[in-house]
C-alpha cells in the first residue's frame, strides 16, 4: 500500500448531486486498495450538508483502512463553517 496520498480536486462547490460523483469516486478508490487521500479545496466555495456527510463518511472508511484523510486549501468561509460545526480537527484541515 502506497502512503503517498491521491490528491482529489473538486472543480465546483461539492452540494447537490455533485456530492455523489465525489462520494462514488472515493467509493472507487477505496474499494481498489487506495486509502491516503488529499482533497484539495482550493476551487470550492460551498459545501452543504450532503458534502459534509461525504467527507465525515469518507474520514471513517479510509480510518478503517488504517489510511490518512487530509484537507487542504480551505478558503476562509470553509474554515470558519468547520469550525463552528466543530469537524475541523475531526477531519484533519491544514
Amino acid at each position: 500500500m502506497s502512503t503517498t496520498p491521491i490528491v482529489i480536486t473538486p472543480d465546483s462547490d461539492i452540494v447537490g448531486n455533485s456530492t455523489h460523483d465525489l462520494k462514488k469516486e472515493f467509493s472507487n478508490l477505496i474499494k481498489d486498495g487506495k486509502v491516503n487521500f488529499k482533497l484539495d479545496l482550493a476551487k470550492v466555495s460551498m459545501i452543504d450538508s450532503l458534502g459534509i456527510g461525504v467527507l465525515v463518511a469518507t474520514r471513517n472508511s479510509v480510518r478503517q483502512s488504517d489510511g490518512e484523510f487530509s484537507i487542504v486549501n480551505l478558503s476562509e468561509d470553509l474554515t470558519q463553517l468547520f469550525s463552528n460545526m466543530r469537524i475541523i480537527e475531526f477531519l484533519n484541515v491544514s
